[in-house]
């Protein structure tokens, strides 16, 4: 045998040497001819060169055997020609070398669309394997889908699809559908003592893990917030948050309300969000169609307005992200909001409770966008103040 194969080190760790693609080497000395009648065609792996100790001498690329073959009486030539008369020298890198070390290093090749081979050797100097910068890529892509996973698995847990809290008289009910997987919109819904409820709706600036991190971010501090302080208390310490950890690259637009089922007191702050209705019947009325403060985590001192209502029972009321909103279908018409109150409206005085609305809601919203991709995260949240 001509073409050899080095032995495939065990290592634990992401270590280059684990997406090694090729083994295979040649003693220097040996005919280009005889090494030929080896292979087969079409010609894929590298194939090193080494002396008697296993020293790297150079490096045989395929390509470069089929520009030889290609040309006239290029196998003649070759009978003639040793390996390391077409060899060329090549990058070497240890093979316990963490990849991501050699990817940010040779990070220049990844940006072209030429392969480039390099070598790996052991402590001694010994080679035991190839890899090529398409190698490395490949690995790129299946890493950044696996942490991609693990980190839609960690934000349906921070922001479930679906959730439902109800007492005798508060029914609320939230859901969420992210446009890639994850992304940026946020929920929270808590009855921090007996008849006393803290809901919010957020919409983070971006998408993707990016604006993940943020929803992060923002479901520790809901976990500890003090929920019996002041409303604007509340949004002007996640505001110094936000800020601080974020410094105006991120930012959030949210809903912070807190109600009460005694009084039918509703307390809210609209940190630039201002998608929030009330349901009259099968209509649906926008409250303001303005914010009243700035988003959270652009302004350094914010002294936030908090308003309040005085709400009936039998109210129902809708919050949305603007995923909602702004959703188009084939005919570029935006997604009716008045669609939602003639569900709601049937649902619940046909007998039925909030998720059923909700579940009609996200039925009636993909059926009206049909194969138009979804623009934004979709998220919204539907509250009933039970009638006695």
């Amino acid at each position: 045998m001509i073409l050899h194969e080095a032995d495939k080190k065990t290592i634990q760790g992401e270590r280059i040497v684990k997406i090694a693609s090729s083994f295979l080497y040649v003693d220097s000395g040996t005919p280009v001819y005889e090494l030929l009648s080896e292979l087969k065609e079409p010609y894929q792996s590298a194939i090193a060169v080494v002396d008697a100790k296993m020293r790297i001498q150079g490096l045989i690329v395929p390509k470069d055997l089929v520009e030889i073959l290609g040309k006239p009486f290029g196998r003649d030539l070759l009978k003639r020609q040793k390996v390391e008369d077409i060899m060329t020298q090549a990058v070497s890198w240890r093979y316990d070398e963490y990849i991501q070390e050699i990817a940010d290093r040779i990070s220049g090749d990844m940006e072209t669309d030429r392969d480039t081979h390099y070598l790996l050797v052991d402590e001694s100097g010994r080679f035991c394997g190839h890899i090529t910068s398409q190698d490395i890529i490949h690995y790129a892509l299946k890493d950044q889908h696996r942490e991609l996973e693990t980190a839609i698995r960690i934000q349906s847990r921070l922001v479930p699809p679906s959730f439902a809290a109800r007492s005798k008289k508060t029914s609320i009910t939230c859901s969420s559908v992210m446009a890639q997987g994850v992304g940026g919109d946020y929920y929270f819904v808590k009855e921090y003592a007996s008849g006393e409820w803290f809901f919010c709706l957020c919409d983070i600036s971006g998408k993707g893990i990016s604006a993940a991190i943020i929803t992060a971010v923002l479901a520790c501090f809901m976990y500890d917030a003090n929920l019996f302080l002041p409303l604007e208390e509340t949004v002007i310490r996640l505001n110094r948050i936000i800020l601080e950890t974020f410094k105006l690259e991120k930012y959030l637009t949210g809903f912070f309300a807190r109600f009460s089922e005694r009084t039918g007191s509703l307390e809210y702050c609209d940190m630039g969000h201002s998608f929030f209705f009330v349901v009259e019947g099968s209509s649906v009325q926008q409250i303001a169609d303005s914010a009243d403060n700035a988003p959270v985590g652009l302004v350094a001192r914010i002294e936030p307005v908090a308003r309040a209502l005085r709400i009936a029972p039998g109210t129902v009321m809708i919050l949305v992200s603007d995923g909602i909103i702004e959703q188009k279908n084939r005919n570029g018409e935006d997604y009716p909001i008045s669609e939602m109150g003639k569900i709601i409206e049937r649902t619940i005085h046909g007998g039925e409770d909030l998720v059923r609305s909700k579940i009609k809601i996200l039925e009636s919203f993909f059926s009206f966008k049909k194969d138009i991709p979804q623009h934004d995260d979709i998220s919204m949240l539907l509250f009933h103040f039970i009638e006695s």
